[in-house]
């Protein structure tokens, strides 16, 4: 009996090690035929750099001045900012973009952009745009959502477009100054910018007179006249100011064909002699050409408010921009839910009666840029501007009513210690346009090939995009890395989830190599995968049955020795 048993013993044994000899080839060969997909990922940076402030807070920036601080803010932090000349003013600054972004990860990423001061008297715009970049980079490593948005976005800040009106105003204190500096002879007499406005009766500012003719019921507006003296003895005033074009009517779409402009050399909205006339616009245009962004600011002040494109009977994206006004009522102090274009809480969703802006930044990125939500984001109103101890009526009479207005600073600017709190107020409005800039988490689902040249490979990309709001604009594809095309995907609306599969034959062998795809568009940047050959189940197959081999053997030999 003892004798059957040791060589039952054996027998089990030896079965044992012809099981491990048969199934350890089949694992190894399943092994090798099973691919894996990874996504290149970039870390975030550590950071290196304390909070930065500015140079000069509390303060109104001339261009010298911001050019200090943008060359400090890289000088300081060269891991998140690239810094770019688009071009030069009319009087030959450079304008300087800084993309802020994680600057190891050399992929193409999701795209945003705030543009800063147009319209020269509107120089709080300027310090938003800088506080914009501060907030940024002392963010980065401290607040992990800011951080994701700067790993995973370009963001790009044009601090100003207008930089010789800037100098005007802050340091000429020509708070009138709308338009860009080019001279021209408005009153045909072959001298230049010679005749201004002026405050003719010392109280440090300049007056404009609005006059209205009485009629039944409320006085009709007739024109307004501004301070000034004949400096030309021509018997005129204020006949030939500085300032050309108004850069905001300056752009090439429905140019001098839409509302909001005027042929008066000397009008505020003057859109100059042809589109994309002046160094400042072209410059813009240029930049913007070689970037595709979905959702975008251009910041003004004057008015609480926000504006957005039109079409010939009401909002270009009405459901989209009905959903973002809500939003903004949500998130901006309550002086901010004035939101314009005909839209209010009681109105319906198509504004009958609005006309396209001629030439306007928005009008352009929408039309000619894809751009789906370019938003004009006005920062600021001061509401005392409107108080009658500042409109005076200088002439009531039985046929005119003349009224004086004379805070044409407060109207457009705060003074100088309370642009800090303002900033504070409209920070919201910043992390909406990063949240909204749309950009893709994406899970590989499913990943079938062989390895060698001319396999068949089979990917399923499972994307969805993270804007609440923004689509995807384009279609989402994929490419090689060199950016052959692959396979047409699909639009992504805002919040969406969706597959994309691939399907495409291998061109080299997979033994001991990658290959690299990527997926996305111009819009929401390129998400890079690495697929390679799975290598490490091959490892551990082999090591295993090594160990059995040793095992057995052993057990083999000791039941043997016994038996002897």
């Amino acid at each position: 009996m003892s004798l059957l048993r040791k060589k039952m013993k054996t027998s089990v044994f030896f079965v044992l090690f012809l099981i491990f000899i048969l199934i350890s080839p089949a694992y190894v060969s399943a092994k090798r035929n099973v691919l894996e997909i990874e996504r290149l990922y970039t870390d975030s940076l550590d950071r290196t750099w304390e909070d930065i402030s500015l140079l000069y807070d509390n303060h109104f920036h001339n261009s010298s001045q911001v050019q200090e601080e943008i060359d400090r803010f890289h000088d300081l932090v060269p891991e998140l900012i690239e810094m770019e000349v688009i071009g030069q003013t009319f009087w030959g600054k450079n304008i300087t973009s800084l993309c802020i972004t994680n600057e190891i990860r050399t992929q193409q990423k999701a795209k945003t952009l705030v543009v800063s001061h147009h319209h020269g008297r509107e120089q709080i715009t300027v310090e938003a745009a800088l506080r914009f970049i501060i907030y940024l980079l002392n963010s980065y490593g401290v607040n992990d959502t800011i951080t994701e948005f700067i790993d995973t976005q370009e963001i790009y800040v044009i601090p100003s477009l207008n930089l010789d009106a800037l100098d005007i105003v802050v340091d000429g204190e020509n708070y009138w100054l709308r338009k860009n500096v080019r001279p021209h002879d408005d009153d045909g007499d072959l001298f230049l910018d010679e005749d201004p406005r002026e405050d003719v009766t010392g109280d440090g500012v300049v007056s404009c007179f609005d006059v209205y003719l009485k009629t039944v019921g409320e006085p009709l507006y007739l024109y307004t006249y501004f301070e000034g003296i004949d400096n030309d003895s021509d018997g005129l005033i204020n006949e030939d100011m500085i300032g050309y074009t108004d850069l905001n009517r300056n752009y090439d779409s429905y140019w001098r064909d839409g509302s909001g402009w005027s042929l008066d050399t000397q009008s505020d909205i003057f859109p100059g002699h042809s589109p994309f006339s002046e160094p400042e616009t072209s410059a813009f245009r240029d930049f913007t050409l070689n970037h595709s962004f979905a959702m975008s600011y251009s910041l003004h002040s004057g008015i609480n408010t926000t504006f957005f494109t039109d079409k010939e009977d009401g909002w270009t994206e009405p459901t989209l921009y009905w959903n973002m006004v809500l939003d903004y009522r949500k998130i901006l102090p309550p002086s901010f839910t004035q939101i314009y274009s005909g839209y209010g809480a009681e109105k319906s969703h198509i504004q009958k009666d609005s006309a396209i802006l001629a030439g306007s930044w928005d009008t352009w990125m929408y039309f000619e840029r894809d751009c789906l939500a370019p938003i004009t984001f006005e920062i600021y109103h001061n509401a005392s501007s409107d108080a009658p101890d500042v409109n005076v009526i200088v002439e009531n009479n039985a046929t005119h009513l003349i009224i004086e207005f004379k805070d044409i600073y407060g109207y457009f600017t705060p003074d100088k210690e309370y642009i800090n709190n303002l900033w504070y107020d409209i920070l919201p409005g910043f992390d909406y346009l990063l949240d909204n800039t749309p950009r893709l988490d994406i899970y590989v689902e499913e990943v079938s090939a062989g390895l060698m040249k001319d396999d068949e490979i089979f990917l399923s990309f499972k994307c969805t995009n993270l804007s609440p709001r923004i689509r995807t604009i384009d279609t989402v594809n994929v490419f090689t890395k060199e950016g052959t095309f692959l396979s047409v995907g699909k639009q992504i609306l805002a919040g969406e989830v969706k597959t994309i599969d691939v399907v495409f034959d291998l061109p080299y062998d997979l033994i001991n190599n990658s290959y690299e795809v990527k997926i996305g568009n111009e819009y929401i940047g390129y998400y890079h995968f690495l697929i390679k050959e799975k290598t490490k189940g091959v490892s551990i197959g082999i090591s295993l049955s090594i160990i059995g081999v040793i095992i057995i053997s052993c057990l083999h030999y000791f039941f043997r020795k016994r038996k002897k």
